[in-house]
């Protein structure tokens, strides 16, 4: 669809509290199935996934993108409606029997010659029927899907971090004999890495480096951003200075603008919006390509734009400019590809995530909420749906941090303790993404950490993040917290891997896509805790682990043979591990990948 504006439109004197400025494409809610059949769309910040019916759908924080699919049939039909551009200035619409979308209420002024695409991709499988919809969503935009898994080391390798819920935010610990900043302790627990053989390839800092307007609160949150540099009581000798004692690259958080950032008063020739929380340059390009080239000697490879709803949200221009919010985030792409650099969102919005398939340099979104060390009331682990997601739109679904440790972190902003650590490490090896521990010194379970990597701290993936299977749509349960993905080997298919939240439900073998009664083909399920291998049936009981969740691994026979791959690792068979298994009736030679260990 397209909508096409040749004569500008003042929205202002035509939709006030009218919930949308414009609408098309629209449909009514009313199918064969009198407005049940399932759905699910993403809402508000991390595009939070929620379920639906069409007769129930509401459009509340953006819901896009939009989709419908039909358990009652075989072959699972599925439909994804969303916009293909500009999709910052748009909104979903519902009223009584009427959805579909148009241009945001908040925008003034659509210009004359302003033109919008929308989508509507249908597909059969709700995961196939997602791919298929993001694969448009690239080709429309002429960006290629790239495999951003092993890019760099920091999307390759374990990092440590010390984002929010972690114990170097906004903390040095209590050991006094340790230092008395971070430029002092943070050298201590690099020592403490190596030393114990934890071969951390990047790291992360937080907010808590640079100068804010105010005092944040706990967690974080609050005053904006005076410049984007480290405080002299952090790091007093400098960025450059802890950057040649840690000799790794960096992620680095930043975000919303303070009304009084030094970029106001000394880059003379940039305007800004200045409002009285928030502030936001006019000529965004302009800004980031100045901005970006401030960094030399920081190691800095990855920029962390968290607060992404708060700039946008707080910021009246970017409500009310119909360009200005994609002209932002393409502004922030530019310039940092041209430092050679790559970005993270955090705490994005549904039409922020849809901006980023038109960037390439936007390699990982992050796709729950912050960890918090033992609550069980936020399921930030839970990260299938978001994945299914972020994958179409070629983006690496980050499960953000996490403690390694079931110890107390005594002394750290966050001290826990974390009640089931090994789904932690577990679900951020699954993800594809960066796996980030951030326990305190002293504290590390190396063990865990180094069952998701090699020896040299490479992270051991699977070929795709894990996503919610199509049998829980099927049941109409999307929310089922079952995930799945595979490796393929050569030689032997696929490897499949299983993660159930509900140790006590039984595997099934249409959650793995598989069908046990194929005379043809036999499977056997390999109980990663356990460390047992059955044959797999239609249902197969799996002990849950310790920590209260199943994890199996499925492979097909092959000459007789059943090949797992490394029982000590998360990945057990990861194609980056093993080139080729060749199943021979005696014995089973498999060509390593490299990286021992």
């Amino acid at each position: 669809f397209e909508h096409r504006f040749p004569r500008e439109l003042n929205l202002t004197e035509l939709v006030e509290g009218s919930g949308i400025g414009t609408l098309f494409p629209s449909f009514g809610t009313v199918g064969p199935h009198g407005g049940d059949d399932p759905c699910f769309a993403f809402h508000g910040v991390f595009a939070k996934c929620r379920a639906c019916t069409v007769k129930t759908y509401q459009p509340t924080d953006q819901g896009v993108p939009f989709v419908v699919y039909d358990p009652s049939r075989p072959e699972l039909p599925m439909a994804v409606l969303s916009p293909l551009d500009n999709p910052m200035a748009t909104t979903m619409y519902r009223n009584g029997g009427t959805y579909g979308m148009g241009v945001r209420p908040a925008i003034d002024i659509v210009p004359g010659g302003w033109q919008q695409s929308f989508i509507l991709s249908a597909g059969q499988g709700v995961n196939d029927g997602m791919m298929r919809w993001g694969d448009l969503m690239l080709r429309f935009q002429g960006v290629q899907r790239l495999d951003n898994r092993y890019r760099d080391d920091i999307h390759g390798g374990i990092g440590f971090w010390t984002d929010n819920g972690g114990f170097y935010h906004y903390s040095i610990g209590a050991n006094k004999s340790l230092g008395s900043n971070y430029e002092e302790v943070l050298q201590q627990v690099k020592a403490y890495h190596d030393g114990i053989g934890v071969p951390f390839r990047h790291w992360q800092f937080d907010s808590w480096f640079y100068p804010k307007d105010g005092v944040p609160a706990h967690g974080g949150g609050g005053p904006g951003v005076t410049n984007w540099t480290s405080m002299p009581s952090v790091f007093p000798r400098g960025m450059a200075y802890i950057q040649s004692k840690l000799r790794l690259p960096m992620v680095m958080h930043n975000r919303q603008f303070s009304p009084i950032n030094d970029y106001i008063k000394h880059w003379t020739d940039i305007e800004w919006y200045v409002e009285e929380h928030i502030s936001f340059p006019k000529d965004p390009a302009r800004f980031f390509e100045r901005f970006f080239q401030q960094q030399r000697g920081w190691g800095l490879g990855m920029y962390e734009q968290d607060w992404m709803v708060t700039q946008f949200s707080d910021t009246k221009a970017l409500q009310t400019n119909i360009s200005l919010g994609d002209l932002w985030l393409r502004g922030m792409a530019t310039g940092a590809e041209g430092a050679k650099l790559t970005v993270q969102y955090c705490m994005p919005l549904p039409n922020q995530v849809l901006a980023s398939a038109a960037l390439p340099v936007v390699t990982n979104i992050r796709a729950t909420w912050d960890y918090q060390p033992g609550d069980e009331n936020t399921p930030q682990w839970s990260i299938g749906n978001n994945a299914m997601l972020l994958w179409a739109l070629n983006k690496l679904p980050f499960k953000d941090g996490f403690y390694s440790s079931s110890l107390r972190q005594v002394g750290g902003e966050y001290q826990g303790p974390e009640t089931r650590p090994n789904r932690e490490a577990l679900i951020a090896t699954l993800s594809c993404a960066m796996v980030g521990p951030m326990d305190g010194i002293y504290l590390l379970n190396v063990s865990r950490v180094m069952a998701a990597c090699r020896a040299d701290g490479v992270v051991l993936k699977p070929d795709r993040p894990i996503t919610t299977p199509d049998a829980c749509f099927r049941r109409r349960d999307p929310i089922c917290n079952i995930f799945t993905t595979h490796s393929s080997v050569e030689g032997v298919g696929l490897v499949r891997y299983y993660f159930g939240n509900n140790g006590s439900a039984p595997v099934l073998a249409e959650e793995l896509g598989v069908d046990p009664s194929d005379p043809a083909r036999r499977y056997a399920v390999y109980n990663w805790y356990a460390r047992s291998v059955a044959p797999l049936q239609a249902s197969n009981p799996v002990r849950a682990g310790y920590e209260g969740h199943i994890y199996a691994v499925v492979a097909e026979a092959v000459q007789g043979w059943v090949f797992i791959g490394e029982a000590g690792k998360y990945v057990t068979a990861s194609s980056l591990r093993f080139r080729m298994v060749v199943a021979m009736p005696d014995w089973l030679p498999a060509v390593p990948g490299g990286g021992g260990g």
